[in-house]
């Protein structure tokens, strides 16, 4: 028996009667996720067609936030859920234009983009693309027709299993995806000496471009290559939904309800439904050992013949005694029983009332603002507050900022309820922030997030 199954099997054991109980329980508070996001492409292309191509036009579904990033709705995928290989089908279209004083000079508009990726992570990228430019010193106006091409490609993807979505990370090939002075470059009309190593985006992008347009979006040797760099991108695809309601917080015990949809009990031979846990956030604990299940306050086991229809209804009860009011907690779904593959994978957070517990006395409140937004060259400032019945807070407030599989974070003391927090240095990409107040002699612990976007 390895470690996987010999979890499995206690879990099994012991945890079925927590499963029958589930179909009682009444949800008292509301849902963590009652309804998930729909899943979309979001990509800036580049900082270049977010800053100069700045006058944007959107159509079919997309649409824009105030970073410049755009969103493609998901209409299809077709995605092994045991590999994560597949192909991703977007809608929506944006046009770019440089624009001055009423006059459009040229444009680049990218519509219905596709993400493939294998199962180690490279893929592709497409999409309808056409161009135009109008007339100038330099030459006739020109204007190519729509046409599917290559956009650009990556490699070493991950995949990031959250409750109701699985997010597909990539950052796009740069340099050396068009050698310098090649035969393919030269046919583009580039000089000998460009891309600057290689710097561009995939030469069929750049094929179906006009000529006056092309330099945006490959190294020339000019002050502003770095903005033509294209965008890391977050593609996403719809997962396994969950939603986690409070039943009811007594010093006696912490019950949950957890209900979920979109489940899949069988991905690979040998596996029987999915496992339900509470534990600390921040990441499903290991489940590799007996051992292993002392990281979980609470779980309960859903065999495959439970959830033929892909739902689950479980309750879990939690004695306050196992769990750390100084830290967040979260409900995880995994396949059983030896986890074979993450496609069941979920992470759902819970607030949970700690003063309901015995475990604080009085309740926060943490809420957090951008003083300076940070840059690759400057690093950001947050001013974070807490608030409460008992007076001005006074402890620690911890900032985790995360970007894929990167973590780092800060802890700065909380004085007369406010601390000033200096961010550390965050390089180009959206970064989600979460910042705790840890709970004091007086307050319970509280959390406030928001999302940076770092050029």
């Amino acid at each position: 028996m390895n470690r996987a199954t010999a979890l499995g099997v206690s879990l099994a054991t012991a945890l079925v009667p927590t499963l029958a109980a589930s179909a009682a329980v009444v949800g008292l508070a509301a849902p963590a996720h009652a309804d998930a996001a729909a899943p979309v492409l979001s990509w800036e292309i580049s900082p270049r067609f977010d800053d100069h191509l700045s006058t944007h036009t959107l159509s079919d579904g997309a649409s824009e936030d105030e970073d410049g990033v755009v969103s493609f709705p998901l209409v299809a995928a077709d995605l092994d859920p045991a590999t994560g290989a597949g192909t991703l089908t977007y809608d929506g279209s944006v046009k770019g234009a440089f624009a001055m004083m009423g006059t459009e000079y040229y444009s680049v508009t990218l519509a219905d983009p596709v993400v493939s990726v294998a199962e180690d992570g490279s893929g592709s990228l497409t999409a309808v693309v056409s161009a135009a430019n109008a007339a100038s010193q330099q030459g006739e106006a020109a204007a190519t027709d729509p046409a599917r091409v290559l956009v650009t490609t990556f490699a070493d993807a991950a995949w990031t299993p959250t409750s109701g979505l699985s997010t597909l990370q990539a950052t796009p090939d740069w340099a050396g995806v068009l050698p310098t002075g090649s035969p393919a470059a030269l046919a583009l009309g580039l000089s000998d000496t460009q891309p600057v190593d290689g710097q561009s985006f995939a030469p069929e992008f750049l094929a179906q471009l006009t000529p006056g347009v092309r330099a945006h979006f490959y190294a020339s040797g000019s002050g502003s290559d770095a903005t033509k760099q294209p965008a890391a991108f977050a593609a996403e695809a719809a997962g396994p939904q969950v939603a986690v309601s409070t039943s009811s917080a007594t010093p006696d015990a912490l019950v949950l309800d957890v209900d979920g949809s979109g489940f899949t009990g069988v991905t690979n031979p040998g596996d029987d439904g999915v496992y339900v846990g509470l534990a600390p956030a921040g990441g499903l604990p290991d489940t590799d050992s007996q051992e292993d299940q002392d990281a979980f306050a609470a779980a309960a086991w859903v065999p495959a013949a439970q959830m033929t229809d892909g739902t689950i209804d479980v309750t879990l009860t939690a004695d306050p005694a196992d769990l750390d009011a100084q830290r967040d907690y979260s409900v995880y779904t995994w396949q059983a029983h030896a986890h074979s593959n993450t496609s069941q994978d979920t992470e759902t957070e819970v607030a949970i009332d700690w003063a309901a517990l015995g475990l604080a006395d009085v309740a926060s409140t943490t809420t957090v603002k951008v003083k300076k937004k940070p840059t690759t060259k400057r690093r950001g400032v947050l001013l974070a507050k807490v608030t409460g019945e008992a007076g001005k807070a006074t402890g620690k407030a911890v900032v985790t900022a995360k970007k894929g599989g990167k973590t780092k974070k800060v802890t700065k003391s909380v004085t007369r309820g406010k601390a000033r927090v200096t961010l550390p240095k965050l390089s180009r990409g959206k970064w989600k922030v979460v910042v705790v107040f840890k709970p004091s002699d007086t307050y319970a612990r509280s959390t406030d997030r928001l999302t940076l976007k770092v050029r």
